[in-house]
């Protein structure tokens, strides 16, 4: 019991901090140690970014000097974890299993950037769907899509007649800004609930 607590305990939650550094923070979202909540919205900035982010930039960075830009699928493939990610946290989701489809259209369906690439009459939950039916799960069972084309120029998502456009590039720098707001709103001590529920999927995460 001791080896496996200690296990638990020295955890690498993302590449700066260990589940020990987790466990000492005082974070209760009724009454808020603000330093310390600072420090857990770090943990999870650190955890995105070096895990998933980072690495997708990487590969944007590396793409751009070659003569035939490929790395779209894996890009993509990326920035889908993160987006379900991000849907995970904000609603305390602390297993996924058969969560994923819903988590897609929860966040899809609110996003403004997505929201501004339908035409008129498309319906943002049906499109939410069939991206996440053509890409997501297309490019993490397969490695393929048949009815979506990654690339790189164009907006960031073209619906048109049952094919789906996605620039990855535009896909990723919209993404990591939608990151970026969570995060300052997990900062504001204002949003209890929400705290609660990144601090019950984290808690988790780190075997508490």
């Amino acid at each position: 019991m001791g080896d496996t607590t200690q296990s638990r305990r020295s955890l690498q939650i993302s590449p700066k901090y260990t589940a020990a550094f987790w466990r000492g923070l005082e974070l209760n979202p009724d009454n808020p140690k603000q330093e310390d909540w600072l420090k857990a919205v770090d943990v999870l900035r650190d955890r995105i970014q070096g895990r998933f982010i980072k690495p997708a930039q990487t590969l944007i960075d590396v793409d751009k000097v070659n003569k035939q830009q490929t790395y779209g699928f894996a890009i993509l493939a990326l920035d889908c974890l993160v987006l379900e990610t991000i849907q995970g946290f904000r609603e305390g989701l602390t297993n996924h299993t058969r969560q994923s489809g819903r988590l897609f259209r929860e966040f899809l369906s609110n996003w403004q950037p997505f929201i501004d690439c339908l035409g008129a009459g498309m319906v943002a939950t049906r499109k939410a769907d069939e991206f996440f039916s053509q890409g997501r799960c297309a490019l993490h069972h397969s490695g393929a899509t048949e009815k979506m084309t990654v690339g790189v120029s164009g907006p960031i998502m073209r619906f048109d007649n049952g094919q789906i456009t996605v620039n990855r590039t535009l896909f990723h720098t919209e993404l990591e800004a939608e990151f970026d707001r969570y995060l300052a709103t997990l900062a504001d001590p204002h949003f209890v609930d929400l705290r609660k529920k990144f601090l019950l999927k984290m808690n988790t995460i780190c075997g508490l």
